[in-house]
């Protein structure tokens, strides 16, 4: 059996790391609080979507044959 040509792979970015590329210890309280809020209600994008099984419904569903 003859496989095809594997590619490169893929370098992945740095991973970014909030606390050391935001200021976060000067400011006025407003100000810091408006970030922190932003963080911690922001995505975290270091992070892949978490696996979530399909359900019993979306299984039963897909066994069936259309017409």
């Amino acid at each position: 059996m003859v496989l095809p040509i594997q590619s490169k792979p893929v370098i992945r970015p740095e991973l970014v790391h909030p606390h050391e590329t935001i200021d976060i210890m000067r400011g006025t309280p407003e100000q810091v609080m408006r970030v922190r809020l932003l963080l911690l209600g922001g995505a975290n994008y270091n992070d892949p979507q978490y696996y979530s099984a399909p359900s019993y419904t979306r299984m039963k569903a897909s066994g069936r044959r259309s017409r």
